[in-house]
């Protein structure tokens, strides 16, 4: 799917519409999302709203510095964990695996959106939605989405 957002409040939007439509496609099953695209497109902008969405009550913020950060989930029924990482600041797979990374992707319940996937593309589901986010303007973004076959 193909989306052009033209302000932050279109990027909201569209990662609330994501959330619900996963939640409601998917009913418990873990969700794994790779959140693509270069400093400033929005990636924080989509993770809050998606977050949000969810029933998450605290502030997302990047998780750069710690790797990993996970948010209760309140109101979206069969899910109850929301972790956003960073995997900037790894140098494989198995840095994650250390930290619980791999079983959090498969639990049940759990939402997990990834950026920086591709350090730790070993350990992804063979199954997961990729977010790439383009900067074209000021305030314009193309954002693509598709499932990984």
């Amino acid at each position: 799917m193909n989306y052009v957002s033209h302000s932050p409040e279109d990027t909201q939007l569209f990662a609330r519409e994501e959330a619900w439509r996963l939640t409601r496609e998917l009913e418990g099953e873990p969700i794994v999302i790779v959140l693509e695209g270069e400093l400033g497109a929005g990636k924080t902008t989509f993770a809050q709203a998606f977050a949000e969405a969810l029933g998450v009550r605290d502030h997302i913020k990047s998780p750069t510095f710690v790797v990993m950060k996970n948010y209760h989930i309140d109101g979206t029924p069969g899910y109850k964990e929301f972790y956003h990482l960073d995997c900037y600041r790894l140098n494989e797979a198995s840095d994650l695996i250390k930290l619980g990374g791999e079983e959090i992707m498969y639990e049940p319940g759990n939402i997990v959106l990834i950026e920086w996937a591709e350090r730790v593309s070993a350990i992804l589901p063979e199954k997961h939605l990729v977010v790439h986010i383009d900067h074209i303007a000021e305030h314009k973004r193309n954002i693509n989405t598709h499932i990984t076959p």
